[in-house]
């Protein structure tokens, strides 16, 4: 028959095995479903080779395709074992031997076929006349087969209803509906084997599309829970720039709500959570109007980042007009929620070291250095409504006519050598509710 028809096939099972590695090479079970899905296709290609391959090409031929189907076996069998490693606790190791017994049977059917091969050429090596091609001694190994994937199968229906994953569950029911066509290629007449194939693959490719759709949801979702400026620098400049770390002059922003702690003792947690929630949303709304990236929450405390990720030379200008609207916006809603609570703020600028830090099996974008510190013990010593600022940060507002600071008497804080000059910001000429400039 026309070999077209196989490098269809073949073009549509490596094509998919590639876009598993490109979209999704980080998963281990991708992986292994790519091998088996490029296996297949390199398996497909190999059948218009049959009669090119030269003198030893019969040898050549079964050989390698026995081998590239035992392989395409084994590969998505070991994809579904990936799969199932976090499945619940009481079921991951019954799971785990079926698939491993699975594996050990398909492997010997392999062996067997490649034996029959070898013993019985001129039998293995003829298809039967008719839809299916199996004939002689093939039948016996059939049930070999049948062994492996009644157990695979056995075992992916206890992952497909106990896993949790629906991303994956979606995968795992395509293949469920797709392995019948896969396995057929195996059994069916040789001008019927692109065409189960294939459509085999089709279904499975179904399954596989709402994969890397729910993929997609999970990462849009996933950027509620990190700051615009750092989801930003992810989706303009890559992973690879936002782990790299350096060493850069920023300004720290630091706010806390003064009585909290008695509050949060003294009524309901719902009610404190929602008290939150509304004190976060306007600290985000005044932090990004002012090119600020919101590094952490604790409690009621808020770290601030100005000039990192993405670098602001102005910087200090910025965090200054961001802590002055932020005390008078976060003021107005506490005397509009009735709580008797106060907010306080320091500000400091120096050098940080900012960048991606790996620890407890995620990254951390991080902050580290004296400017860190310094905001911190500003923050503490600030009164409600009140903004202090470090030297560094006042001299570089100190020409610009919209901002007043008072200074302070130098104070001693902890983990610092000498005392520290200390400046109160004043009311500004005009708070923006845009941009900073």
């Amino acid at each position: 028959m026309d070999g077209s028809a196989f490098w269809v096939a073949a073009l549509l099972a490596v094509g998919l095995g590639g876009i598993f590695l490109w979209a999704d090479w980080n998963s281990r079970p991708s992986r292994a479903l790519a091998l088996c899905l490029i296996v297949i296709g390199l398996r497909l290609a190999l059948v218009p080779q049959e009669f090119s391959l030269g003198k030893n090409g019969f040898w050549i031929y079964q050989i390698s395709s026995r081998s590239l189907e035992t392989l395409s076996i084994l590969a998505g069998i070991e994809w579904a074992r990936r799969v199932a490693a976090d499945a619940s606790v009481t079921l991951r190791r019954t799971v785990g031997v079926l698939f491993r017994v699975s594996q050990g049977i398909a492997l010997l059917y392999g062996l067997l076929v490649i034996g029959y091969v070898v013993l019985a050429p001129d039998s293995a090596g003829v298809d039967a006349k008719g839809a299916i091609r199996v004939h002689g001694w093939g039948w016996a190994l059939i049930p070999v087969l049948g062994t492996a994937i009644l157990l695979s199968a056995i075992a992916l229906i206890i992952v497909r209803f106990t896993r949790k994953d629906p991303a994956e569950s979606v995968r795992l029911y395509a293949l469920m509906i797709a392995a019948p066509f896969l396995l057929a290629g195996l059994l069916v007449s040789r001008q019927w084997v692109p065409l189960v194939i294939s459509f085999g693959l089709l279904i499975f490719l179904s399954g596989s599309v709402q994969y890397l759709i729910i993929q997609g949801q999970r990462g849009a979702s996933m950027r509620q829970f990190i700051s615009p400026e750092i989801a930003r620098l992810l989706s303009t400049r890559g992973m690879e720039e936002a782990m790299h770390r350096e060493r850069r002059e920023i300004s720290i922003v630091i706010c806390d709500l003064r009585g909290f702690t008695a509050y949060a003792r003294d009524h309901d947690s719902d009610l404190v959570v929602g008290l939150l929630e509304r004190y976060y949303r306007v600290v985000g709304q005044v932090s990004l109007r002012h090119r600020g990236t919101i590094k952490d929450h604790a409690g009621d405390g808020v770290l601030i980042l100005v000039g990192a990720p993405l670098k602001d030379r102005r910087h200090a200008v910025h965090a200054v007009r961001l802590a002055q609207e932020l005390s008078l916006r976060i003021g107005e809603f506490l005397a509009d929620a009735g709580v008797p609570l106060g907010i306080g703020i320091g500000v400091a600028t120096g050098e940080t070291t900012i960048g991606a830090l790996r620890g407890a099996g995620r990254l951390e974008y991080a902050a580290v250095g004296t400017a860190v510190n310094l905001a911190a013990r500003l923050c503490q010593r600030a009164a409600d409504g009140e903004v202090l600022i470090d030297q560094r940060t006042g001299d570089a507002i100190s020409d610009d006519q919209r901002f007043s600071i008072a200074p302070r008497t130098p104070e001693a804080m902890k983990g610092f050598a000498e005392g520290i000059p200390v400046y109160a910001l004043g009311a500004t000429t005009a708070v923006s509710a845009g941009a900073s400039v």
